[in-house]
């Protein structure tokens, strides 16, 4: 989200800002019929010689080799997407089988207590103003493939809520599992990774992006207290804390069972998984410290409600998890849909900034410092290198290392939208969180600064990992998903981020930086978290009452670029000077 912050003044508090979001025909298209029946689910997981996988493979590198360009052989090119934020406001498709009515956030977003509490910054707007990928999926694929954009990658998540509406505690038996799932979320996943290897593309799935069913985490009952900490505490006794519950392994175990549930449903059309999104930025601080006008999140624990031990318990239960769900996707996907000789190559997808000192003096260069250990290293170190910092004071490289956590990382996701600049205080502002915690949190972000992302990706190289810029996108003004409406300005900075941004990533395959991917936030408009339909990342515009899609600016640029695996001279010449950093 981060390119919009400016324009509408969110940069309130340094928390909950470093979090990420939360093509091109040429003319506006209504919503195609057909995409949304569902086939059969009952015959099983789908062997190695299935109809979808047979020249699957072949197919997604056909693309992948490509004219070379100026980006390496094999680099990948595609849009971003999670489901909740897709898959719910079919144009005809039932509601109740269009939304998944199971999730904690499909619960924040209808439930008016939460809606209308000042405090969680919530837009109100309905379920039905998404752009309905539950329905219009084919069509959307068809979009970001060889047909139009030329992507070959799709991110996107699989609901686990979708999957498993219904608890699956003490299901050890995968026969027994998969007999939990709902048969018509299986048959629409089926169809959709089926869909994309037809098209010749690769889907990168997302085990969790922020969504949680109700029976492992329900928000508004760990919200619902009138003294600071009692709901938490009912919540916990309920069992439904979700990721911070003192008892880690609860959502730990079940979240790793659902991660070898889709390596072994899905394994033979995904090689590239993520475990989460932006856990520590979008879940932890909105979550349990401070919700604000720029993301608040299920529990939305914030004020005089904040907790810091529900805060640091999730951060250890998400940390945790990522290594349970590793192992897990490790053992259960054994089929190499790619060719590439891996079966399961995951990652985890991290929100990251530049940060960098106010001024030259030494005490913001500490700052800096310590902004980037608490925002990057304090949760990434933890999955990379097996070292934590339970309670935020050791510093950094100081963690314990912990082995069960170590060596379960094989890429690492980039998400990038803004830098920060680090100004030292005398005093920490919130000294019961972290003593390291002793910069400006009202210093507010830059959301015009694209042409940070090389120095993002420089930094980025110290887990020692493959990296992806797995998101990265802006949202400026808000057309209302009709692009002739929106100023020229605001169509002109949309495309110009793309064009700088995938500029700064081939500057960093150059420099030798091991950057595999460019994958742009986002195929269409979503329903952005609690900013609902005011916010359009969407390289194409959805009109929230008819679904109808048609391609921005930043669309037509984005194609270009793709097709050509090029950032071309004219380009950026043409968008020279839109943004000077």
């Amino acid at each position: 989200m981060g390119a919009a912050l400016r324009r509408r003044g969110l940069g309130t508090l340094a928390f909950a800002l470093l979090v990420g979001p939360l093509a091109c025909g040429s003319s506006s298209e209504a919503p195609a019929g057909g995409d949304s029946s569902v086939a059969d689910a009952s015959g099983g997981e789908r062997d190695a010689g299935s109809a979808s996988d047979a020249g699957s493979a072949d197919a997604g590198s056909a693309i992948d080799a490509g004219p070379v360009g100026t980006f390496p052989r094999g680099f990948r090119f595609g849009t971003a997407t999670a489901g909740f934020q897709v898959e719910m406001g079919c144009p005809t498709l039932p509601a109740n089988q269009c939304e998944d009515r199971n999730s904690d956030w499909y619960q924040w977003i209808t439930t008016p207590r939460i809606v209308n509490n000042n405090l969680l910054h919530m837009s109100g707007d309905l379920p039905s103003t998404g752009p309905g990928f539950r329905e219009l999926w084919a069509s959307d694929l068809d979009r970001a493939g060889p047909a139009d954009l030329g992507t070959s990658v799709l991110r996107l998540s699989l609901e686990w809520s979708r999957l498993f509406p219904r608890p699956t505690f003490g299901v050890t038996d995968p026969a027994a599992l998969r007999a939990l799932a709902d048969p018509q979320a299986l048959a629409f996943y089926h169809q959709v990774l089926t869909g994309l290897r037809q098209r010749g593309m690769h889907p990168s799935v997302t085990v969790t992006h922020y969504a949680l069913p109700l029976w492992i985490h329900d928000g508004n009952l760990c919200n619902d207290g009138v003294i600071p900490g009692q709901s938490l505490n009912a919540c916990i006794q309920a069992g439904k804390a979700g990721w911070a519950d003192p008892n880690h392994a609860r959502i730990g175990d079940e979240i790793a069972k659902f991660a070898g549930f889709l390596g072994r449903e899905f394994g033979n059309d995904v090689d590239e998984w993520a475990t989460m999104n932006e856990p520590f930025s979008a879940v932890i601080l909105p979550g349990y410290l401070a919700a604000t006008e720029m993301r608040s999140n299920p529990p939305g624990l914030t004020g005089a409600w904040l907790s810091v031990s529900g805060a640091k318990t999730a951060m250890m239960s998400m940390i945790e998890a990522h290594a349970k769900m590793y192992d897990a996707l490790k053992a259960a996907d054994r089929i190499d849909a790619d060719g590439d000789g891996t079966a399961a190559n995951v990652g985890l997808v991290y929100s990251f900034s530049k940060i960098e000192p106010l001024t030259g003096n030494q005490a913001d260069a500490d700052a800096a410092a310590h902004a980037d250990y608490i925002f990057h290293d304090l949760f990434m170190d933890g999955v990379a290198f097996g070292r934590v910092d339970p309670e935020w004071n050791l510093g950094p490289g100081k963690g314990t290392v912990r082995p069960e956590l170590a060596n379960r990382l094989d890429w690492v996701g980039v998400n990038y939208y803004f830098g920060f600049k680090a100004q030292a205080l005398r005093v920490s502002p919130l000294p019961g969180v972290s003593p390291f915690i002793d910069f400006n949190p009202l210093q507010g972000f830059d959301g015009e600064a694209p042409g940070a992302l090389f120095e993002v990706l420089r930094n980025a190289t110290r887990y020692k990992k493959p990296l992806i810029v797995s998101e990265t996108g802006a949202s400026f003004g808000n057309d209302q998903g009709a692009p002739a409406t929106a100023t020229p300005e605001d169509e002109r900075k949309r495309a110009a981020w793309f064009v700088r941004t995938l500029a700064e990533t081939r500057r960093a395959t150059q420099a030798g930086i091991d950057v595999r991917g460019f994958y742009a936030w986002a195929l269409t408009d979503n329903y952005e978290w609690n900013h609902g339909a005011s916010m359009r990342f969407g390289l194409y515009a959805v009109d929230p009452k008819t679904k109808a899609r048609t391609p921005r600016q930043a669309a037509t640029v984005y194609r270009r670029m793709v097709r050509e695996r090029d950032v071309p001279n004219d380009l950026e010449q043409t968008y020279l000077g839109v943004f000077t950093r």
